[in-house]
């Protein structure tokens, strides 16, 4: 391969793994690793709407049943990310492109369909000579529009919310292994004796308290200034005057209507619910 087409090869690489982690908040995942998603996605598919004995294959041996509804979900599945994946590359905004794919998928799905059905021999109106190729896939495209307009709605808006998931657990991966600095380079008030082993931050009027493990400080500061000071070191807002660094949290317990930290040195601070989820989930 030449220089030219090794890096158009490479752009093209950059450019798809880009769509996939805009669209699915997939990151270095391979073309290898995308067909093996679907193909476990289809084997598992089709094995349950095959256990649901639908009339379009009821009346087949169960091997091939499932092999229908395997090929239909893969197709679908398939057709469905590169579209999106194409959409994203051409230049269109989320959720634009996976907007368009749900509607291209019947009419990419009903030729397949048709297809499918002569290779299984599944029943079907193919049989009537009297119809014509185009009659025979309005017809398809008539039976299977409903389906599967459903089935890539449903397979679009769970990658998209999967997309955030996976998009804040990477982010949250990336925070987590960053180096956490000093406390006096992002504190540069606090004294020296207090050492970086930072515990837990109080809020007192119009002064913060910081608690590291080599002693207290009370400085003038601002407790939200003091919070978006800290945004690097592995630790977070749990009530309105309380944060705490993640590696000193030792249980988090309901208390009443709220609920109670207990730090590795059992000192408890109070947790409002609507950090509760955020602690929990990081700590």
């Amino acid at each position: 391969m030449t220089d030219t087409a090794t890096e158009r090869s490479s752009t093209g690489n950059d450019r798809f793994q880009s769509a996939l982690l805009s669209v699915f908040g997939l990151r270095d995942i391979s073309w290898r690793q995308l067909v093996w998603y679907c193909l476990v996605f289809s084997v598992v598919g089709g094995v349950i709407i095959t256990s649901f004995e639908p009339l379009v294959t009821a009346p087949l041996p169960v091997w091939v049943a499932i092999l229908h509804w395997f090929f239909h979900l893969f197709v679908a599945a398939g057709a469905l990310i590169l579209t999106t994946v194409l959409g994203v590359i051409a230049g269109l905004r989320m959720p634009w492109p996976l907007v368009a794919a749900v509607i291209l998928l019947p009419f990419l799905l009903a030729t397949f369909s048709m297809v499918a059905d002569i290779i299984l021999d599944v029943p079907t109106l193919s049989d009537d000579a009297s119809l014509s190729i185009t009659q025979l896939y309005i017809l398809e495209l008539g039976d299977i529009a409903i389906p599967s307009l459903g089935l890539s709605a449903l397979m679009a808006v769970l990658a998209y919310r999967a997309a955030n998931i996976v998009q804040k657990h990477q982010a949250d991966r990336l925070l987590r292994q960053a180096p956490e600095p000093t406390l006096r380079s992002v504190i540069p008030a606090a004294p020296h004796n207090l050492g970086d082993d930072l515990i837990r931050v109080e809020a007192q009027d119009h002064y913060v308290r910081l608690i590291t493990s080599d002693g207290t400080a009370t400085l003038k500061l601002a407790f939200s200034d003091c919070v978006a000071a800290l945004a690097r070191f592995q630790g977070g807002q749990c009530h309105r005057s309380h944060w705490v660094r993640f590696k000193h949290v030792k249980t988090i317990k309901r208390s009443g209507s709220a609920y109670v930290c207990t730090l590795k040195d059992d000192t408890q601070i109070p947790v409002s619910r609507r950090r509760y989820s955020e602690l929990k989930r990081r700590a």
